[in-house]
């Protein structure tokens, strides 16, 4: 069993004793050793590191004790050509995802931000693809956020990028450029995306 957390690019990775094998380019750390300060330290020369770790379930909630916890939902959508939806920003592609807000399920999250950070209203969930979890620092605040991810389809072609979340395109994509954006995105998109494809011939 194991789980990652992301801090942008770089990535820590859980692991059980039972399955513990270290890559080449990780740096591992102990459970009784790890820490936020210790792993931003090994960031400065080391982009991957490995926890091995008796329940590894345990150790991540031993972790996210230093961060500031919150949950957002998104998704992989795509309309009837089969392309499939993506945004970008901030220099990179992304998928459409966001915040869940208060008494709202991890679904219908899921199709507001869609509608919003696109312009397609009317998202259909057809699968629950995987979670992700990715650390991040706000304004010298740390978060770790989880974010549930969906397969959706979605008949509305019309698109309209968020401008204020700093969207600047929305663009349907068919295969070859999907796969040309995934060079240029996020580490947790090309998980989600692998996710995507390993279920996408079973339900379209």
């Amino acid at each position: 069993m194991q789980t990652t957390i992301y801090f942008t690019d770089r990535a820590v990775r859980f692991v059980s004793l039972a399955d513990f094998r270290a890559e080449r380019d990780e740096t591992v750390v102990a459970c009784s050793e790890l820490s936020r300060a210790k792993i931003l330290k090994i960031f400065e020369s080391c982009n991957r590191v490995v926890v091995p770790c008796e329940s590894p379930e345990r150790a991540i909630a031993a972790f996210a004790e230093e961060f500031r916890y919150t949950e957002a939902a998104g998704g992989v959508v795509c309309n009837e050509r089969g392309e499939v939806l993506m945004i970008y920003r901030r220099g990179r592609w992304d998928l459409p995802k966001g915040h869940i807000e208060p008494n709202e399920s991890p679904q219908e999250c899921a199709v507001r931000e869609t509608a919003e950070e696109t312009g397609v209203s009317g998202a259909k969930i057809v699968a629950h693809l995987c979670n992700t979890l990715h650390a991040y620092d706000v304004y010298g605040v740390w978060e770790l956020k989880r974010t549930y991810w969906y397969a959706m389809r979605a008949a509305n072609d019309k698109l309209t990028p968020q401008s204020e979340e700093d969207i600047v395109s929305a663009e349907w994509c068919d295969a070859q450029t999907l796969h040309r954006n995934l060079g240029s995105t996020y580490p947790t998109i090309v998980c989600v995306a692998q996710e995507f494809e390993k279920i996408k011939d079973k339900i379209w």
